[in-house]
């Protein structure tokens, strides 16, 4: 702005000079003192620590986005969702980074939290909200609402993620209760993979050999890559206000060290839940509107599965829950500089305190190359059944259609779409012969379902 200033004014008195007049002098001095002011004022805004950069045009100063310049600046419901994780409640173990690395805690089925991990990295200042602004504004982005993100998972989210960029997601739509940044195939700029050197082992130990952690192939003798089971150089960010974060939901071994805010953390065991799908679907959601009927307005629940402070706020106080996850899980505060470990499969929810950012890395995933077109085109919930089916089945009950096509299986009610009506039914019909065996709360030996 101020150098096409500067252009037209040189131009505007390039020509004045060839009126000779003390009019056209004048109003050319006038004209001088006029821009030079306006571009002053162009260089404060921009240059003064309350500027809004990248806000919306119509934010105004109590906007949140002009408001808050700091991460910090913003509110963080610590009165309502912290707590100082006293052992009877979190029990994880909190240790240094020289543990984690001699330990080989990864390798290991049992959470841990790891301290001063951001003690070296230049995230610590780069990622501060208005230096990151200027440095990585137009790096790109999705967001989408994080309730819907646990249950699909941000990867086959399809068309309920909205693409953008991390300077548009803070400045117009972070404080949007429905809008979460989070997305593992996103292509960070290098500058900011750079700004998390060095990186928590074992992802560290990739960069320096590929095979660092490959397994012997007995066989062949030699080393092999595992494909999913190896730590490659994949790094994911999150980025969202206070209390938003993933509903619940599991996926391989991963680790989340947050630069900025704090976040709570609901675990759960994988042992408790993998071969009786009607003892996860009872902790993790409500089965029936009757169980919230005494504490929360029927309007604040929309589906079957909750948000990470629904949860909390409704179902977690229930005495079953309560005494599941203090006896078979953790219910941890994780503040900023310090990494959680989530082991393979153990199921858990996230709720930021205040606005937080933080970096993930999960195994089996390389370095994200960004999305296509047609990763956002697709419906995550829509069915892969025949159409002809559906047009035959017309009219018929659940519980006939799933006579007809057979139980549910896991994958689709654990992982991929758990408000499907045939995984409700069995979830609450768990004895009708037609759900099979898998929805019945006993233990079994069986591992099938695992894999």
């Amino acid at each position: 702005q101020e150098l096409t200033l500067t252009l037209f004014l040189m131009a505007t008195m390039k020509k004045m000079k060839t009126m000779n007049s003390s009019y056209s002098r004048g109003c050319m001095q006038a004209y001088f003192l006029l821009t030079l002011s306006l571009s002053a004022s162009i260089s404060a805004a921009l240059n003064s620590e309350t500027a809004c950069l990248g806000c919306p045009l119509n934010a105004d100063e109590n906007s949140p986005y002009a408001k808050y310049k700091n991460w910090e600046d913003a509110p963080a419901s610590w009165e309502e969702y912290g707590h100082d994780n006293d052992e009877s409640v979190c029990g994880v173990p909190r240790l240094t980074v020289e543990q984690w690395e001699k330990g080989k805690y990864w390798q290991k089925n049992k959470p841990v939290i790891v301290m001063n991990v951001t003690e070296h990295w230049p995230a610590v200042e780069h990622w501060k909200k208005q230096e990151m602004l200027k440095r990585y504004f137009d790096a790109e982005a999705t967001m989408g609402e994080a309730r819907l993100l646990g249950e699909t998972g941000p990867d086959d989210a399809g068309h309920t993620l909205t693409p953008t960029t991390v300077g548009t997601f803070v400045t117009q739509h972070m404080y949007d209760p429905l809008k979460y940044f989070f997305d593992r195939k996103l292509r960070a700029p290098q500058g900011m993979l750079d700004d998390c050197h060095p990186y928590p082992q074992p992802t560290r130990a990739y960069l320096e050999d590929e095979m660092a952690y490959a397994i012997e192939a007995p066989s062949h003798k030699m080393k092999v890559d595992p494909r999913d089971d190896i730590w490659r150089d994949h790094l994911a960010i999150s980025i969202g206000k206070d209390l938003t974060g993933l509903s619940f939901h599991h996926h391989g071994p991963a680790w989340n060290v947050v630069i900025f805010g704090a976040k709570r953390w609901i675990l759960w065991d994988h042992n408790r839940f993998k071969n009786n799908m009607t003892r996860q679907m009872r902790i993790v959601r409500q089965l029936d509107d009757a169980e919230l009927a005494d504490r929360v307005p029927p309007s604040d629940v929309r589906s079957h599965v909750l948000s990470s402070p629904e949860w909390i706020k409704y179902l977690y106080p229930s005495p079953e829950r309560q005494e599941e996850i203090r006896a078979h899980g953790h219910d941890c505060i994780q503040r900023a500089g310090e990494m959680m470990f989530v082991p393979r499969r153990w199921m858990h929810s996230v709720i930021n305190i205040g606005d937080t950012v933080s970096v993930i890395s999960e195994v089996g995933h390389a370095k994200g190359e960004g999305k296509t077109e047609e990763d956002f085109n697709y419906d995550p919930y829509e069915s892969s059944d025949d159409e002809q089916e559906d047009v035959n089945e017309e009219g018929l009950s659940t519980e006939e259609k799933i006579r007809r096509r057979g139980p549910p299986p896991q994958w689709l009610c654990a992982d991929q779409n758990p408000n499907h009506p045939a995984c409700i039914f069995c979830a609450r019909n768990p004895y009708n012969p037609v759900c099979g065996d898998g929805f019945r709360d006993e233990e079994s030996s069986d591992d099938s379902f695992d894999e």
